[in-house]
Protein backbone atom coordinates (compact mmCIF):
# COMPACT_ATOMS: atom_id res chain seq x y z
CA UNK A 1 0.00 0.00 0.00
CA UNK A 2 0.90 3.22 -0.25
CA UNK A 3 0.11 7.27 -0.36
CA UNK A 4 0.44 8.94 -3.59
CA UNK A 5 1.50 12.42 -3.01
CA UNK A 6 0.27 14.53 -6.92
CA UNK A 7 2.65 17.60 -7.24
CA UNK A 8 3.05 19.92 -10.06
CA UNK A 9 5.93 22.61 -10.20
CA UNK A 10 4.04 25.49 -7.92
CA UNK A 11 5.07 25.85 -4.08
CA UNK A 12 2.06 24.43 -3.01
CA UNK A 13 3.55 20.93 -4.04
CA UNK A 14 5.16 21.27 -0.61
CA UNK A 15 2.44 21.50 1.85
CA UNK A 16 1.18 17.96 0.04
CA UNK A 17 3.99 16.27 0.05
CA UNK A 18 3.96 17.23 3.74
CA UNK A 19 0.97 16.30 4.23
CA UNK A 20 1.20 12.76 2.49
CA UNK A 21 3.99 12.18 4.59
CA UNK A 22 2.36 12.53 7.72
CA UNK A 23 -0.13 10.24 5.95
CA UNK A 24 2.30 7.50 5.14
CA UNK A 25 3.85 7.33 8.69
CA UNK A 26 0.32 7.19 10.70
CA UNK A 27 -0.35 4.21 7.98
CA UNK A 28 3.31 3.01 8.13
CA UNK A 29 3.10 2.36 4.18
CA UNK A 30 5.29 3.73 1.46
CA UNK A 31 5.07 7.51 0.11
CA UNK A 32 4.75 7.97 -3.76
CA UNK A 33 5.67 11.48 -5.08
CA UNK A 34 4.02 11.71 -8.71
CA UNK A 35 4.37 14.36 -11.30
CA UNK A 36 2.30 14.24 -14.53
CA UNK A 37 3.88 16.11 -17.02
CA UNK A 38 1.40 16.95 -20.21
CA UNK A 39 3.36 16.85 -23.71
CA UNK A 40 1.44 18.76 -25.37
CA UNK A 41 2.30 22.14 -22.82
CA UNK A 42 5.85 21.99 -21.77
CA UNK A 43 8.24 21.64 -24.64
CA UNK A 44 10.98 23.55 -23.03
CA UNK A 45 11.35 20.01 -20.73
CA UNK A 46 11.74 17.93 -23.49
CA UNK A 47 8.22 16.72 -23.89
CA UNK A 48 6.54 16.41 -27.29
CA UNK A 49 3.19 17.52 -29.00
CA UNK A 50 2.21 14.17 -29.34
CA UNK A 51 0.35 12.45 -26.67
CA UNK A 52 1.30 9.37 -24.36
CA UNK A 53 -1.47 6.98 -26.10
CA UNK A 54 0.41 8.02 -29.29
CA UNK A 55 3.73 7.56 -28.05
CA UNK A 56 2.50 4.14 -26.77
CA UNK A 57 0.68 2.61 -30.12
CA UNK A 58 3.79 4.17 -32.39
CA UNK A 59 6.20 1.61 -32.90
CA UNK A 60 10.26 2.38 -33.29
CA UNK A 61 13.05 3.55 -30.81
CA UNK A 62 12.14 7.09 -31.34
CA UNK A 63 8.73 7.09 -29.56
CA UNK A 64 9.61 4.73 -26.72
CA UNK A 65 12.47 7.14 -26.30
CA UNK A 66 10.63 10.02 -25.72
CA UNK A 67 8.24 8.92 -23.79
CA UNK A 68 11.18 7.89 -21.35
CA UNK A 69 12.17 10.96 -21.99
CA UNK A 70 9.30 12.66 -20.86
CA UNK A 71 8.76 10.44 -18.18
CA UNK A 72 12.35 11.24 -16.76
CA UNK A 73 11.52 15.45 -16.60
CA UNK A 74 8.66 14.85 -14.98
CA UNK A 75 10.33 12.54 -12.10
CA UNK A 76 13.14 15.39 -12.16
CA UNK A 77 9.77 17.85 -10.84
CA UNK A 78 8.48 15.60 -8.57
CA UNK A 79 12.04 14.75 -6.58
CA UNK A 80 12.57 18.86 -6.51
CA UNK A 81 9.23 19.07 -5.16
CA UNK A 82 9.82 16.80 -2.23
CA UNK A 83 13.59 17.98 -2.28
CA UNK A 84 12.29 21.28 -0.47
CA UNK A 85 9.57 19.15 1.86
CA UNK A 86 9.89 18.83 5.78
CA UNK A 87 10.68 16.17 7.50
CA UNK A 88 10.52 13.21 4.61
CA UNK A 89 13.10 10.65 5.20
CA UNK A 90 12.20 8.42 1.85
CA UNK A 91 9.88 8.32 -0.77
CA UNK A 92 9.66 6.90 -4.44
CA UNK A 93 9.28 9.58 -6.96
CA UNK A 94 7.43 8.93 -10.22
CA UNK A 95 7.46 11.06 -13.59
CA UNK A 96 4.01 10.52 -15.34
CA UNK A 97 2.68 11.40 -18.97
CA UNK A 98 -1.00 11.72 -19.99
CA UNK A 99 -3.63 13.16 -18.82
CA UNK A 100 -3.25 14.21 -15.10
CA UNK A 101 -6.38 12.80 -13.27
CA UNK A 102 -6.68 9.94 -15.23
CA UNK A 103 -2.83 8.61 -15.28
CA UNK A 104 -3.17 9.55 -11.47
CA UNK A 105 -5.87 7.58 -10.85
CA UNK A 106 -4.24 4.61 -12.49
CA UNK A 107 -1.39 4.63 -10.71
CA UNK A 108 -3.14 5.17 -7.46
CA UNK A 109 -5.00 1.84 -8.35
CA UNK A 110 -2.03 -0.30 -9.89
CA UNK A 111 -0.11 0.92 -6.61
CA UNK A 112 -3.26 0.02 -4.09
CA UNK A 113 -2.75 3.81 -2.66
CA UNK A 114 -4.49 4.28 0.82
CA UNK A 115 -4.97 8.03 0.16
CA UNK A 116 -4.25 10.34 -3.07
CA UNK A 117 -3.25 14.09 -1.75
CA UNK A 118 -3.57 16.97 -4.09
CA UNK A 119 -4.32 20.41 -3.22
CA UNK A 120 -6.27 22.57 -6.27
CA UNK A 121 -5.88 26.19 -7.43
CA UNK A 122 -8.35 28.62 -6.51
CA UNK A 123 -10.11 29.32 -10.22
CA UNK A 124 -13.23 31.30 -10.69
CA UNK A 125 -16.29 29.24 -11.58
CA UNK A 126 -16.01 29.90 -15.00
CA UNK A 127 -12.40 28.96 -15.22
CA UNK A 128 -13.13 25.34 -13.60
CA UNK A 129 -16.24 24.74 -16.05
CA UNK A 130 -14.31 25.58 -19.00
CA UNK A 131 -10.87 23.91 -18.07
CA UNK A 132 -11.75 21.36 -15.97
CA UNK A 133 -9.93 20.65 -12.16
CA UNK A 134 -7.66 17.44 -12.05
CA UNK A 135 -8.63 17.59 -8.32
CA UNK A 136 -12.42 17.89 -9.09
CA UNK A 137 -11.92 14.86 -10.99
CA UNK A 138 -9.62 13.04 -8.49
CA UNK A 139 -12.46 14.01 -5.96
CA UNK A 140 -15.12 12.91 -7.89
CA UNK A 141 -13.89 9.73 -9.83
CA UNK A 142 -11.29 8.19 -7.33
CA UNK A 143 -10.90 4.27 -6.10
CA UNK A 144 -9.52 5.78 -2.98
CA UNK A 145 -9.79 8.55 -0.60
CA UNK A 146 -8.43 12.23 -1.73
CA UNK A 147 -7.41 14.55 0.75
CA UNK A 148 -6.86 17.85 -0.87
CA UNK A 149 -4.35 20.21 0.71
CA UNK A 150 -6.21 23.52 1.13
CA UNK A 151 -4.48 26.31 -0.61
CA UNK A 152 -2.85 28.97 0.74
CA UNK A 153 -1.33 32.52 -0.29
CA UNK A 154 1.94 32.96 0.90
Amino acid sequence: MTIVAAVDRSERAVAVIEQANELADRYDVELHVVHVGDPTVDAREAFTDVSEEALRTRTGRFSETVLEQAQDEAAKVAVEAAERANGLESYEAAGLVGDAAEVIRNYASEHDAEYIVVSGRKRRPLGQALFGSVTQSLLLNADCPVVAVPHTDS
